[in-house]
């Protein structure tokens, strides 16, 4: 197909057809020939089909935004003849990645890789993979798309927080044992002192007080007896 430049070509060269043919002057008819010839031989030069084993790979395809994301791009020849003018465009999102390949010869491989741009969060598509071969003045071009489209995902950047170390084990002290109290009889309330034990009788008149006296197998002070509550005969 023919470029803009191609198509400024062609309508520049009927122009001085026609300006030659209107004024009768040679000159401009030979440059209207001219403008022709380089046509046609920018057509030839675009016009067969090059037998091409394209292959193209992002990687990563998951990066967090900011970093480096690259597509890798391996073209070979398996055409008997050699290939130049080959242009790789790649498109990223709602822009473009351009690339010019070196000259290829016959069975030759060739690898480029550029890199794609991540300032922007979200599910990003890479491709399809178009490949332009032009002639040298640029009148003429050829596309053919390869591969299919891929996504790339850029994700939120992630920052490590600081974990908080445990704190060094206590040592642990055990509590001193303490010794329970003895239970008292419910039928006998005494109240000790440091000084002496006193006891109620079943009248409600405390008993006189007396020394305290301990058992060798209790650590109980031990209560006088309870007086009979009978009433003595007459």
């Amino acid at each position: 197909m023919l470029t803009p430049l191609g198509w400024g070509t062609l309508a520049g060269s009927l122009v001085l057809y026609a300006v030659a043919y209107v004024l009768g002057y040679p000159e401009p008819a030979v440059l209207a020939s001219g403008g022709l010839l380089a046509l046609a031989c920018a057509l030839a030069w675009t016009a067969p089909r090059p037998k091409l084993e394209v292959r193209r790979e992002v990687t990563p395809l998951k990066v967090p935004r900011g970093d480096a994301a690259v597509a890798v791009l391996q073209v070979r020849n398996l055409g008997g003849w050699a290939l130049s003018g080959l242009r790789a465009r790649d498109r990223f999102g709602a822009g473009e990645q351009t690339v010019d390949l070196p000259r290829l010869p016959r069975r030759a491989l060739r690898t480029v890789s550029y890199p794609l741009p991540t300032d922007e969060r979200g599910e990003i598509p890479v491709g399809p993979l178009l490949l332009i071969r032009a002639d040298p003045l640029g009148l003429t071009r050829r596309v053919r798309e390869y591969g299919e489209a891929v996504t790339l995902l850029v994700r939120p950047r992630t920052v490590a927080l600081p974990v908080p170390l445990p704190d060094a084990p206590t040592t642990w002290r055990a509590r001193p044992a303490t010794t329970r109290p003895a239970a008292r009889s419910p039928s006998t309330p005494c109240a000790s002192t440091s000084s002496a034990t006193t006891c109620a009788t079943s009248t409600g008149a405390p008993a006189p007080a007396r020394a305290p006296s301990w058992s060798a197998s209790s650590s109980t002070p031990a209560c006088p007896p309870r007086p009979s509550s009978s009433t003595p005969a007459t």
